[in-house]
């Protein structure tokens, strides 16, 4: 299945709405955070303390607002014809590569923030981390995830085709062997059935 948003070997980001949800979620922690905070240095009728605190949130605010750019900038998604790779990070540069022959489950999760700026997250469950209950890699901030999440299968199926069938733990499964024919079989019991007669005969 070749898809129009998420070609092979072309990097993608996430919807620039993901920032958005990220303002959302910081003022919320710094109004649960920061509000009493304020309140107790307010009513401490200390200036100084008023003072240092504001200062502190501002800082807070600044690196924040330097940190979300720069992250959201550093994140890409590449599908390639046998797995898929993403990278991230500010500071500690974070990149990662998930075999399709690997991948046992893949769930999109949306909640009301996701749903209200009309984007998903696609988690990629592997054989490894399934007993850990957990993704091993998560594609946020996905506005087509149902063709992401289908063009990912396509990708699975061929990879698997050209490859061989996948086990539990993604690695080849062996072939079975063919079946005997029926004269082998035949030879066998005759030979197992003159045996068992000499056998007899010596005791």
């Amino acid at each position: 299945m070749k898809s129009a948003n998420f070609p092979l070997f072309s990097p993608f980001k996430p919807e620039k709405s993901l920032v958005n949800m990220f303002h959302v979620l910081f003022i919320v922690i710094m109004l649960v955070f920061g509000g009493p905070l304020l309140v107790g240095a307010y009513f401490s009728e200390s200036a100084t303390f008023l003072a240092a605190c504001l200062v502190m949130l501002f800082a807070v605010a600044g690196w924040y607002l330097f940190w979300v750019g720069k992250y959201y900038q550093t994140i890409f998604f590449e599908l390639k014809d046998d797995e898929v790779t993403w990278k991230r990070g500010v500071w500690f540069r974070k990149t990662g590569i998930v075999p399709y022959d690997r991948i046992t489950n893949i769930d999109i999760y949306q909640g009301p923030l996701m749903r209200h700026f009309g984007f998903s997250s696609i988690k990629l469950q592997t054989a490894g981390y399934s007993a850990q209950a957990r993704s091993e890699i998560t594609l946020e901030g996905i506005a087509a995830a149902e063709e992401l999440r289908e063009t990912i299968r396509s990708l699975i199926r061929e990879s698997r085709r050209v490859s061989g069938s996948s086990d539990a733990t993604g690695s080849l499964s062996r072939p079975h062997a063919p079946p005997q024919s029926e004269p082998v079989l035949l030879g066998e019991l005759r030979a197992i059935r003159l045996l068992l007669e000499r056998i007899e005969k010596k005791s």
